[in-house]
């Protein structure tokens, strides 16, 4: 277990979370161009044809702000919040009176906090280190609590439901994104710890492979309500797979052969039954 620094205080975190931390600090450096200006790190909502990755990534950002219905005085946290650049679109579209984003990842906190100086938001996006599991607020302190794409990764997600219905006042939304096995699909047939291209760092969670099901058990039993989960697979993972392929043939020599293994990694899990799953649910 390895010291963190959250709130001004030392936690513990589990050698699944330094992993996680672990990838995304190596994968910072191998992002490229892919996002835009934006950086974004999503699979992204494919909406309409001739869409770029960064307007994708946005997109689906968005939708995950709209399931939760942000709107104008609402306390928003953000948990795997990453570089910021969902806090700034959702500040830009749904204006909340404050967000506040938490992340494992200190690299890409320090570049969102700097990203979100450059955009004019630092009295209003908050980015902290935190563990999504364990969090410093106190209870009630949220309206809305989004995340996008990274809940898979909370060790466990059923721990980071219950803080999250912890901080959610009663009443308010939690939306999300989130990668499931299908329903009867064995997620042994994928979690076979197996290493992610790039980074050498097996990120499989058993402990949170489990269908939608199972899920909503999880939810009900924290406290929420109102449970909506659906499939959105085809809008996001495999039309991501189809641009990040063809993203990939513009490269050459091992950055190319990189792309194309992670290609082949990604559609492997597809057809071996993974999901990818919208969530919305309220706090009773």
């Amino acid at each position: 277990m390895k010291l963190g620094i959250q709130g001004g205080q030392e936690v513990m975190q589990t050698t699944h979370t330094q992993d996680v931390a672990r990838h995304y600090t190596r994968r910072h450096e191998q992002r490229g161009e892919l996002f835009g200006k934006q950086p974004f790190a999503n699979y992204g909502y494919w909406t309409r044809s001739g869409m770029t990755m960064e307007q994708a990534a946005e997109a689906l950002t968005l939708l995950v702000a709209s399931a939760a219905g942000l709107s104008a005085q609402d306390r928003v946290l953000d948990v795997g919040c990453g570089y910021g650049a969902g806090a700034v679109a959702c500040l830009r579209h749904f204006q909340p009176a404050s967000i506040v984003g938490i992340d494992v990842t200190e690299l890409r906190l320090d570049y969102g906090r700097g990203y979100v100086r450059e955009q004019g938001f630092a009295d209003r996006i908050d980015l902290r280190l935190g563990d999504a599991t364990r969090m410093e607020f106190g209870d009630a302190s949220f309206d809305k609590l989004v995340s996008v794409e990274c809940a898979f990764h909370f060790d466990t997600r059923a721990d980071f439901l219950r803080e999250a219905a912890r901080v959610l006042r009663p009443g308010g939304t939690l939306a999300l994104t989130d990668l499931i096995p299908r329903r009867g699909v064995d997620p042994s047939v994928y979690l076979q710890g197996a290493t992610a291209v790039g980074t050498g760092v097996c990120l499989d969670n058993r402990d949170n492979a489990y269908d939608a099901d199972v899920y909503a058990g999880h939810l009900r039993a924290a406290g929420f309500t109102a449970l909506r989960i659906e499939s959105i697979v085809d809008w996001t993972r495999i039309p991501f797979i189809d641009a990040f392929e063809r993203a990939g043939l513009q490269l050459q020599g091992e950055r190319a052969a990189e792309v194309s293994r992670s290609v082949a990694r990604l559609r492997g899990l597809i057809d071996a039954g993974e999901d990818y799953v919208l969530v919305v649910a309220r706090k009773a």
